[in-house]
């Protein structure tokens, strides 16, 4: 909840409740694991009929769905998927297109270095969303960007700006010719900006993102970064509840909901509403 992307899915959540007498329960278990275990243990014991989950980690989160199995509780994954091997246990995944949104990334990165330089990742692979989007950024400058060099990348151990801020110092410090940085999301692009700043190269070290919220949004009108490949957070939780009510009624509801993404960027930041 201190992801202005997760306040606005709540939004949506609560937007699409159906009836005063619905019930919407909200646990942040802040990038921890075992407390997102114990969290849903807490919502199966209040007698949730339905669990919405975005996964701290894609493949750990087996445990956690195969309890929810065993109560008889179906589990929609919202934001991030679960791995293949566990996707047998949720009713139905609804994300964003990431791996569009990486290329996306790629292409506005591409663009403002002229097609060449040096750029570094700052990454999150242990979820589905992060490591799609870092797929479709690095195979859209394999596939069309030859001068342009990914140097390194690295995972962030949480993905907000305390964990990505020391990272992107680390860049700074061996490569000080870097030219670009490729963040997973608007919280861990705060980071690298804010270090950018600090080291007096927020000029010459472009900035792409992903996430499209408001605090991206105004990192692009400051000149901060060059682009962010928006979600639609609100749609996103709007679609979870309508699944969540589709699955009570008994209704078949779709396995996978992809939502589009587009990027925003100085062309667009002032008409941006999303």
């Amino acid at each position: 909840m201190t992801n202005v992307f997760f306040l606005q899915v709540r939004d949506g959540m609560k937007a699409a409740l159906k009836d005063s007498k619905d019930e919407m329960v909200v646990m942040d278990s802040n990038g921890d694991q075992n407390k997102q275990m114990n969290d849903v243990m807490d919502m199966i014991n209040q007698g949730c009929n339905v669990i919405g989950l975005s996964p701290i980690n894609s493949d750990g989160v087996r445990a956690t769905l195969e309890t929810c199995q065993k109560a008889g509780v179906p589990v929609i994954a919202f934001n991030v998927g679960v791995a293949k091997s566990a996707k047998s246990l949720v009713a139905s995944t609804i994300v964003s297109d990431n791996e569009k949104s990486g290329h996306l990334c790629a292409q506005a990165l591409a663009k403002a270095l002229g097609g060449k330089g040096k750029v570094a990742e700052i990454t999150f692979s242990t979820t589905t969303t992060c490591y799609q989007r870092q797929k479709g950024f690095e195979d859209e400058i394999k596939a069309n960007y030859p001068n342009i060099k990914i140097l390194i990348n690295k995972d962030v151990e949480k993905a907000t700006s305390d964990y990505s801020q020391p990272i992107m110092v680390d860049f700074i410090n061996a490569y000080p010719d870097l030219d670009g940085v490729f963040c997973i999301n608007d919280p861990t692009a705060r980071g690298a900006i804010a270090a950018l700043k600090e080291a007096n190269k927020i000029k010459s070290v472009k900035v792409v993102s992903v996430d499209g919220s408001d605090e991206g949004k105004s990192f692009i009108r400051a000149g901060e970064m060059v682009a962010s490949a928006a979600q639609e957070p609100t749609t996103i939780g709007a679609k979870t509840i309508e699944t969540a009510y589709n699955l009570l009624a008994g209704k078949t509801v779709e396995k996978d909901v992809i939502i589009p993404m587009h990027i925003i960027d100085s062309s667009n930041v002032g008409a941006a509403t999303k």
